[in-house]
C-alpha cells in the first residue's frame, strides 16, 4: 500500500487506503494507512458501515470516543498499542507526540464510508444549526465551510 502513492494528502498528514473499489476481492475489510504530523488531528467523524481497528505503528496518539447518552472516552495509544471503535460511534485522533505518528487502521467492510462533522456541519444551513443546537446563526459562520479530514497543528 506504501509503495503507491496517498490515498490523500492534507495539511497536517496522509492518508493511503485500500478498500474494494480498489482491490475487488477485499469484499469483507478495508486497510487504512494514517500518518498524522506532531499536532495533527484527525477530525471527528464515525463510520456509518464498520468497526475499526487501530494498531499504532509509530508516535503517540490521543483517541477520543464519543457515544450517546454524554458518554465518551479518551484514551492515550502509543507504539504497539490496539485501539477499538464500534461501528457508529463518533471519534477523533490527535497526534500529541513530538514526531510523526503512523497508524493502521482496519474495517470489516469492504467500503469505506464515513461521515466526518466538518463536512455535515457545512452542509446544513446556518439557521438549521442555530435552531437545532439553540446557538447564534454566527456562530456557525465561524466553522470551516469544507470537510476538514485532517486539521494541521494550527487548525487552518
Amino acid at each position: 500500500m506504501l509503495a503507491q502513492p496517498p490515498h490523500a494528502t492534507y495539511p497536517g498528514g496522509r492518508e493511503w487506503r485500500v478498500d474494494s473499489s480498489r482491490f475487488p476481492i477485499a469484499r469483507t475489510i478495508t486497510g487504512v494507512i494514517l500518518d498524522l504530523d506532531p499536532g495533527a488531528l484527525r477530525t471527528l467523524h464515525w463510520h456509518p458501515n464498520a468497526d475499526e481497528w487501530q494498531y499504532v505503528i509509530d508516535g503517540e496518539v490521543s483517541v477520543t470516543l464519543f457515544g450517546s447518552h454524554g458518554r465518551y472516552r479518551t484514551e492515550r495509544l502509543e507504539k504497539g498499542d490496539v485501539g477499538y471503535i464500534p461501528q457508529g460511534y463518533g471519534h477523533s485522533i490527535e497526534n500529541v507526540g513530538n514526531r510523526a505518528a503512523r497508524i493502521l487502521i482496519g474495517f470489516n467492510a469492504g467500503i469505506y464510508e464515513t461521515i466526518d462533522l466538518s463536512q455535515w456541519i457545512a452542509a446544513n444551513p446556518k439557521d438549521v444549526l442555530a435552531t437545532n443546537f439553540n446557538q447564534p446563526a454566527d456562530l456557525f459562520g465561524k466553522f470551516p465551510d469544507r470537510d476538514v479530514f485532517i486539521a494541521a497543528r494550527d487548525r487552518t
